[in-house]
């Protein structure tokens, strides 16, 4: 009887899971809200300027990211944490693309989902940096995964994911 009672119970499963996972594959995908799409554009915009008004990367980092940020990236042996461990990587892509390299840079907002309280987001960025002789001699382009969340001083990123190269569009 057990025997029976498991048997009918994985058939029952077997025939519910496939109008489950039709079910879930016909859910609309939700448009990110265009409010918010255009506060997230206009929140990297104003870190490019700031970039290229010459802020610290003291200045930059609060600006840009949270207290409790973690970024990671290609060849990265470890996350790095904290507000601190921010200014650090940019200090150290700063120094990588020389004097006033970094004021080439751009970032160009690809795609952003928005949480359903308006509060969180994703974002996939491209960050170009033009060439700066002699101390880079070719475009940068880095493909970043930014998780942000709104907070009283605005939008801050939470979570940075980064590696070499664009998305290919």
């Amino acid at each position: 009887m057990t025997c029976n009672l498991k048997t009918r119970l994985a058939l029952l499963a077997l025939m519910c899971a496939p109008s489950l996972s039709a079910a879930a594959h016909e859910t609309p995908v939700q448009a990110a809200p265009a409010d918010v799409v255009q506060e997230l554009h206009a929140f990297y915009a104003d870190q490019d300027q700031a970039n290229r008004d010459g802020l610290t990367s003291t200045e930059l980092a609060e600006r840009f990211y949270s207290h409790d940020v973690i970024i990671t990236g290609e060849g990265d042996v470890a996350a790095r944490r904290g507000i601190e461990a921010s200014v650090k990587a940019l200090d150290d892509w700063f120094a990588y693309l020389g004097p006033n390299g970094n004021k080439g840079c751009a970032f160009a907002v690809q795609d952003t989902v928005v949480s359903s309280d308006r509060d969180m987001a994703s974002v996939f960025a491209v960050l170009t940096c033009q060439p700066n002789p002699p101390a880079t001699t070719k475009q940068e382009t880095i493909r970043q995964l930014f998780v942000l969340k709104r907070t009283v001083h605005g939008w801050r990123v939470v979570r940075e994911m980064w590696q070499a190269g664009g998305f290919g569009n």
